[in-house]
């Protein structure tokens, strides 16, 4: 999967924060200055840097300058250790974990008992860890920090941080320092690149990629996918001159075997060449060429076999009325009444209360869940249908994969008690009851919660489960790799997740609309209402504009062509800032999602 060259900005970092600092600490540097280092990293926003220590600053003053001095990177981080004793200085890390905060500037209190110690408490919003990985906070975390205060020739300086602080950092500040960036694995079985969204700093961009790129398989992506763990830079730089990345890889370091070096270079490539500054990646073995069988300049996986997915042709979609599916183009809201009475339907009738739908990529089997989620039926576009055996109640709604694997989450009933997600090979004969029965796909991190939603990601090597522990209770999303066998079918999923939108205390449905994004029907704490949200795997959250009521949700592209289904079957579609209610329809299936 081959990420777009315009790696998204989210708007919450965009520059409304260009006014929020200016009494904060940060002014606006005018210096004109050369193009871009050899590095090809672009300059920090705005060109903000941080203001110096005042003379004769409080303890409290020196604190909450340092807070914000830390808005920055590069070389300008001088400035901001100099808030600090040298000692300190000489041991900080600023790039150990960033916490995000909202709300107002936080208040600086002594700790009482504590000599020259002051206190500060912040609202957690998210935070960035030393991997760069973005994670959202739950509602109402609180964090503490403590800072010891000396006096150096006279000021007050920091002698003393919380162990592993490296930065505390307004919403709004995140993006004078911030960019979400790509790196890439290889999916294992799969021709294809599996994106783990990484934040870095805005120096040395193309060096902290490829360190991001030659470190270990994300936890939540063990044995989905795979990388060269062995591979290191020859020097710690990666140099960008006339639009040029060269990475230099210690020769003894690289696999011998021609795939894993073809994968390396794919994840180099397609990571490298998410930086606008790239145009083409050279890739050398101690300064020898690296033989991949390409003559033409790298500038794309695709070059090295890898096929992106979400490029594919436009999906099949199948409108819905009553009991009746009709196949439509994409363009959902020009189907009319008239067409959906006229048109025939491959399928048998499916009963109204079945609402939990899902489409094979071919478009040629549609699953459905019953009205009291214990009943799984699949039809066949020649009017035949498929009764599966019970074996779940409470089931979700189905989920074809890439390969036709159909998806189910439920609670397990009788022999299947205590299980949680299962896979169907629905490539198979149907008279085979063993090759096509329902089979259990271990999910130990998930324990005894009940499955909301269980999604698979466009390549098919993640799968997304909102989960709870009893209904009501407060829901949790989580991504987790799926491991397969040769022949594509699942066997299990990752020993563990990462947990995306904690501060979503519900949810019932999400959809893929991206290779990083759902679409998740929720709401944040406090709210009344489920609605629709953007989840970034990696990243925020997002509010879309309110829709009340949804209990469905798909999209026939992207995040721009979510669609809803409402308690009462009425559709809607997004459409730019608004909902457009198609009224025709009571429902709409799209393949693979």
């Amino acid at each position: 999967m081959t990420a777009s060259r315009g790696v998204s900005r989210r708007a919450v970092l965009g520059v409304a924060a260009a006014g929020a600092l200016s009494g904060c600490g940060l002014g606006a540097d005018t210096t004109v200055r050369p193009g871009l280092k050899v590095d090809g990293e672009p300059p920090v926003p705005l060109n903000r840097i941080p203001n110096k220590p005042d003379e004769g600053a409080s303890p409290e003053q020196i604190i909450v300058g340092f807070l914000h001095a830390g808005a920055t990177s590069g070389e300008r981080l001088d400035i901001t250790r100099s808030y600090l004793t040298d000692t300190l200085a000489r041991a900080w890390i600023p790039d150990s974990q960033t916490v995000i905060y909202d709300g107002n500037e936080p208040k600086v209190r002594p700790v009482k008992g504590a000599a020259d110690t002051y206190r500060v408490k912040v609202h957690v919003r998210a935070t960035i860890d030393t991997e760069g990985r973005y994670t959202v906070a739950p509602p109402n975390l609180w964090e503490i920090f403590d800072f010891k205060m000396t006096q150096v020739g006279g000021e007050w300086r920091i002698d003393q941080l919380e162990e592993g602080f490296g930065r505390v950092l307004q919403e709004q500040e995140v993006g004078f320092i911030f960019r979400d960036y790509p790196v890439h694995y290889p999916a294992i079985g799969w021709n294809t690149l599996v994106v783990d969204q990484r934040w870095f700093p805005q120096d040395q961009l193309a060096t902290r990629l490829v360190r991001a790129q030659l470190g270990r398989v994300p936890d939540y992506l063990e044995d989905a996918v795979s990388t060269d763990n062995g591979a290191r830079l020859v020097v710690d730089a990666v140099p960008v001159r006339d639009g040029v990345a060269r990475v230099d890889l210690d020769s003894e370091s690289v696999a011998d075997d021609a795939t894993t070096r073809k994968q390396l270079a794919a994840q180099l490539v397609a990571t490298l060449m998410s930086l606008p500054a790239v145009t083409e990646v050279v890739i050398t073995l101690s300064g020898n060429e690296l033989d991949l069988g390409i003559s033409d300049p790298l500038t794309t996986p695709e070059q090295l076999g890898f096929v992106d997915r979400t490029r594919s042709s436009t999906p099949v979609v199948l409108a819905r009325r009553g009991t009746k599916l009709v196949t439509v183009g994409d363009r959902l809201a020009s189907v009319s009444t008239q067409h959906l009475k006229a048109a025939s339907s491959p399928f048998a009738p499916i009963p109204k209360t079945s609402v939990r739908l899902g489409l094979r990529l071919d478009g040629k089997e549609v699953a459905a869940v019953s009205g009291d989620g214990q009943d799984l039926v699949r039809y066949r576009d020649d009017g035949s249908q498929i009764s599966v055996a019970t074996f779940a109640a409470d089931m979700s709604d189905p989920c074809y994969d890439y390969g036709g694997v159909l998806w189910i989450g439920g609670s397990g009933l009788g022999r299947e008690s205590g299980h949680r997600l299962w896979a169907i090979n629905a490539t198979v004969d149907a008279d085979d009851e063993d090759a096509a029965a329902p089979q259990h796909v271990p999910t130990p991190w998930l324990g005894q919660r009940l499955v909301q939603a269980a999604v698979v990601s466009p390549e098919g090597s993640r799968v997304a489960v909102i989960s709870e522990v009893r209904r009501g209770s407060g829901s949790t999303l989580e991504i987790a790799g799926v491991v397969r066998r040769a022949n594509g079918l699942p066997i299990k999923t990752s020993p563990q997740t990462f947990r995306i939108g904690a501060e979503l205390v519900e949810m019932i449905e999400a959809v893929w609309v991206g290779p990083t994004t759902l679409a998740v029907i929720g709401r944040r704490d406090k709210q009344a209402v489920l609605q629709p949200y953007l989840v970034h795997v990696g990243g925020q959250v997002e509010a879309m504009t309110e829709r009340p009521g949804a209990v469905g949700i798909t999209t026939t592209g992207d995040d721009k062509d979510v669609v809803l289904i409402s308690d009462k079957q009425r559709v809607f579609q997004r459409s730019g800032g608004r909902w457009q209610e198609l009224k025709p329809l009571t429902g709409a299936v799209v393949a693979g999602k």
